[in-house]
């Protein structure tokens, strides 16, 4: 730590923090020795001790990706993110660690509370500070890690039918069936969704967007919000951000009234920050495979990631709140039947 921080540390002590679906986390604090100044705290984050959630990281590369991020991708762009003290990765092993600025006292999104209109607002102005910023910038684009993975891609096509089977047993009866049914109607049309030729996009786009992954308030306040666990980091559309937000990342309660003057404050900043205008966002194709992303992701992470009561709820609330959008748009009709 003295090293990482280039002064003099006494003690060091850590916290639990944070329920990371794929990655663990803690608060440590620092005393200095000496009277030598620094942060008193920061955040650290390291593998999952859950063997499975571990093991489904290191396939996917979600380390590789999130350290990538931090280094090549967060100084590039407007949206806030934590100032990073340390970013490594061991591809041998799969282990990796960050040591990250402390941003509270902060306000922890919550998937299964919700959040407020003004917090959704502040969270799609974010979005569009990181899909403007790297939208067409061939530096950024090119970075290695952000690649498409084709070994991903086809482990996600293989495993997809089966997860959706499973899911779709577990919560026979806790999700209303004719949401429960559509969700098994994506499981059988899913080869046209996870197969095929990897897709790409013209940005960087975060990839799991929602109220788990954000801190509002942060600093006591001080400034609105960061986003959190850059795992999923990717070239893409920048409408699968936005639409998986909307869908898996808030409550059908919030949206629906809000939708469109939510998608108008995305659709203002990312002109902004130097971005296209998108034109009808509601009606596109990326809006709609936005959506879809909710349910495969609360689909898979069912599947693949480890259990508690919480994560099975939370699996639970992304995937209803992406269905209900997924039928309010017709999302379904660019899958082929």
């Amino acid at each position: 730590m003295s090293r990482v921080l280039d002064r003099e540390v006494a003690t060091v002590s850590a916290k639990a923090i944070g329920a990371g679906l794929v990655g663990d986390s803690a608060r440590i604090a620092i005393e200095y020795a000496d009277g030598a100044n620094g942060p008193t705290s920061m955040a650290g984050k390291f593998p999952a001790a859950d063997a499975t959630s571990r093991a489904t990281a290191v396939s996917l590369k979600l380390y590789e990706k999130e350290v990538g991020f931090y280094r090549a991708v967060a100084p590039n762009i407007a949206i806030r993110t934590p100032e990073i003290y340390f970013a490594g990765h061991d591809a041998a092993s799969g282990d990796f660690l960050l040591l990250m600025e402390d941003c509270g006292p902060a306000e922890q999104g919550d998937q299964l509370a919700g959040c407020s209109l003004e917090q959704a607002e502040h969270a799609v102005r974010q979005l569009a500070a990181l899909h403007g910023p790297t939208y067409e910038n061939q530096q950024l684009l090119s970075l290695p890690f952000l690649q498409p993975n084709a070994e991903a891609r086809a482990f996600a096509a293989a495993g997809y039918p089966g997860a959706s089977e499973k899911f779709c047993a577990f919560y026979e009866g806790k999700i209303e069936p004719e949401l429960l049914s559509a969700i098994a109607q994506i499981g059988a049309n899913s080869q046209s969704l996870l197969s095929g030729e990897v897709p790409t996009g013209p940005c960087v786009i975060h990839g799991d967007f929602r109220l788990d992954n954000l801190l509002f308030a942060i600093k006591g306040a001080a400034e609105p919000m960061v986003t959190l666990d850059w795992q999923t980091v990717a070239l893409g559309d920048p409408l699968i951000d936005l639409g998986y937000f909307l869908g898996a990342g808030i409550s059908s309660a919030l949206r629906r009234p809000n939708e469109a003057a939510l998608i108008a404050s995305y659709q203002d900043e990312l002109r902004a920050h130097g971005g296209p205008d998108l034109g009808d966002i509601r009606v596109s194709d990326g809006y709609a495979r936005g959506a879809l992303h909710g349910v495969t992701t609360a689909v898979f992470s069912a599947a693949f990631v480890e259990h508690n009561d919480r994560s099975e709820v939370i699996f639970q609330s992304m995937a209803e709140g992406a269905i209900e959008l997924v039928l309010d748009i017709d999302a379904m009709r660019i899958l082929e039947s």
